[in-house]
């Protein structure tokens, strides 16, 4: 425990062993949840796992799962939105960015400023390969939760 800090750490810990009183289920479909909520996403699931102490893989995949089962549904969303109307300019300057870049970076990098829920939803709306952009998200969901609790693990090992 670290001195400095006894209020976090007792209330980590308090945190801790109440949810260690919930079925492993209940945390599980709690992290499924959050995972799934545009702008939450497995990031923030993933920390909220980490920090209530719940072993990190049963944090890892529903939070990450969260974020693919939304991804899924905006893509599809999205592309059958897309499907039925014609292209804007808002369109075309989304299809000229990621041309420059290639779905795959454009979606990795929009992770980054948007929900990839959101990101999924646009790009596949724009017109862009539905199959590619799903892939792309779900590539991203996993490798951002994975960061964030790789962080977040490192930084309450040494905060408490």
């Amino acid at each position: 425990m670290n001195p400095l800090l006894p209020d976090l750490a007792a209330t980590v810990e308090s945190l801790q062993q109440f949810v260690d009183t919930l079925p492993l289920t209940l945390q599980f479909l709690a992290l499924l949840v959050i995972g799934a909520i545009p702008f939450l996403e497995g990031d923030v699931a993933g920390l909220v796992g980490i920090v209530a102490g719940v072993p990190a893989l049963a944090a890892f995949l529903p939070a990450a799962g969260g974020t693919v089962l939304a991804t899924f549904a905006s893509v599809t969303l999205g592309a059958s939105i897309g499907g039925r109307r014609s292209k804007g300019e808002r369109e075309r300057r989304i299809l000229a960015r990621v041309e420059k870049w290639g779905i795959p970076v454009a979606m990795f990098l929009g992770g980054f400023f948007l929900s990839v829920v959101i990101n999924g939803f646009v790009m596949s709306a724009a017109g862009l390969n539905r199959f590619l952009v799903l892939i792309s998200g779900i590539g991203t969901a996993v490798v951002n939760t994975a960061f964030v609790m790789l962080v977040a693990s490192g930084a309450l090992h040494v905060l408490t």
